[in-house]
């Protein structure tokens, strides 16, 4: 295990190689996204009491504000900026809210008149407009700088007895008192609710790439650094494997992708992400460790016995020594494929070996009946449609050695022309890998949908849209 660790190390070698990228049309989703949760949880707000004091000539005493419930709320539009300076602004605009409350005024002038001394308030809120700066920490995490809000116009009713008349003498210093505690709530609440609320979804979202589960081999993704423009917020991931519970830690290599992307066409989806040539390399270095790149190619043209078309056919010395089976051929990598990203491509070169069985098998011979080599190299281009990408390859070169035959001497003719179909065997093994298609969303569990996958110099890109879970109320959350 130990050897094994050590030669995954020598080869497996990450850092911050993965760059996920949120773009304008992203914050657009977050601004509306955020709109949502302030419909459902505005509602919900619990305000404090508000006491306040009046003065006058022939009366004076206090009142008190207390069950401020928002009966009807339409929550502001919202915009989040990015900033170069690590901030992170939300901006609100016009929004509208109907406010209830039940007001009572402690006056002993009042009192020994016998007016009843509360009755209800009703309020109307037109516009809030607000400013909330998110900083990054040097811990990388999200917290409220601060925040500015103010109600533009605020209306307020007083109802319950002549003591109501009373009341509106002093409208302008309560209603200040009012449109203060809303206000203030409002910031609370966003910075005490809804920033962890959002902290809370993003952790939802599974930062981890499951490769194989026998052995249980797994990419995970540790965020390093939060970076902002004008125009995007850029989360940088460093990449790890866990082999088998044994953590593998990543090397300091020279990271292409952050250089390189700031040349790509801005994208019109959400998200961005980029995964450097150097993760790519890693994860098919750990597929190949694994296991899993090795298929088997059967074919109705691997008979030794038909009446039109076969192997048989073409090679009757192979009918012979093999009568009445099927073959079959198992393709499988000798060492890790090496990848060059290359702009609209990919160029792998390829190291494997074929493996050729008969069925039903033969009593002489255990295992293979012959053993094959082959190195090649191909280009290979990609398109995702649905959820699923196909990959399709293009041979420059190969070459292929017999290793191996447990079938009796066969003439340089056969030999040959087993050894000339190995490329073509190769070639069928790397469509079946690739060719069939690889449901993305299935490793990494991502809700998206509008995915576009594309090939660029040193660095794979994954354009997508979100979709954004459901915001259910919690009335219990304020």
């Amino acid at each position: 295990m130990l050897f094994k660790l050590a030669s995954i190390f020598c080869i497996v070698q990450l850092t911050e190689s993965l760059l996920l990228r949120v773009n304008e049309f992203g914050l657009h989703e977050a601004a509306n996204f955020t709109r949502q949760w302030l419909s459902m949880a505005g509602p919900h707000m619990k305000m404090p009491e508000i006491r306040q004091s009046f003065y006058n000539s022939f009366a004076g005493g206090e009142m008190t504000v207390t069950n401020i419930t928002i009966k009807r709320f339409v929550p502001p539009l919202i915009r989040f900026r990015p900033s170069d300076h690590s901030f992170l602004y939300m901006s609100t605009l016009s929004g509208y809210a109907q406010v209830s409350a039940e007001w009572s005024v402690e006056s002993q002038f009042l009192h020994m008149l016998k007016i009843p001394l509360q009755g209800q308030i009703h309020a109307q809120m037109t516009g809030l407009i607000s400013e909330i700066a998110m900083q990054i920490t040097q811990d990388n995490e999200v917290e409220v700088h601060h925040c500015v809000a103010q109600i533009r116009d605020l209306r307020v009713a007083f109802e319950g007895s002549v003591a109501a008349d009373v009341i509106h003498w002093f409208r302008q210093s309560v209603t200040r008192a009012i449109r203060r505690t809303l206000e203030e709530e409002y910031c609370d609440m966003m910075r005490n609710h809804w920033l962890p609320w959002v902290e809370a979804q993003l952790y939802q979202f599974p930062t981890n790439l499951t490769i194989s589960h026998s052995p249980d081999v797994t990419l995970i993704q540790t965020m390093q650094s939060i970076a902002m423009t004008q125009h995007h917020v850029d989360v940088r991931m460093r990449s790890d494997l866990i082999w088998d519970g044994e953590f593998v830690e990543s090397g300091m290599v020279e990271n292409s992708t952050l250089a390189s992307v700031e040349a790509l066409p801005r994208s019109t989806r959400m998200i961005d992400m980029f995964i450097d040539e150097h993760t790519v390399q890693s994860i098919i270095a750990a597929a190949h460790f694994a296991g899993h790149l090795k298929t088997k190619i059967e074919s109705p043209f691997l008979k030794t016995s038909c009446d039109v078309l076969c192997i048989g056919t073409v090679l009757p010395e192979l009918a012979e020594q093999v009568p009445n089976r099927t073959l079959s051929v198992e393709a499988a990598t000798l060492s890790p494929p090496v990848i060059d990203l290359q702009q609209g491509r990919a160029l792998v070169y390829l190291n494997a070996s074929l493996n050729v069985f008969a069925e039903p098998p033969l009593k002489t011979v255990e295992g293979s009946m012959l053993t094959i080599n082959v190195e090649t190299e191909f280009t290979l281009t990609m398109e995702m449609r649905n959820k699923r990408v196909k990959g399709y390859i293009n041979m420059i070169n190969a070459q292929a050695n017999l290793v191996d035959s447990k079938v009796g001497l066969m003439s340089q003719k056969t030999v040959d022309f087993l050894v000339n179909m190995s490329t073509p065997f190769l070639e069928d093994a790397v469509d079946v890998l690739i060719g069939r298609g690889l449901i993305v969303a299935d490793p990494f569990q991502f809700p998206s949908t509008n995915e576009h996958l594309s090939i660029h110099d040193k660095c794979l890109r994954w354009e997508a849209d979100i979709v954004m879970p459901t915001v259910v109320a919690h009335t219990n959350v304020f």
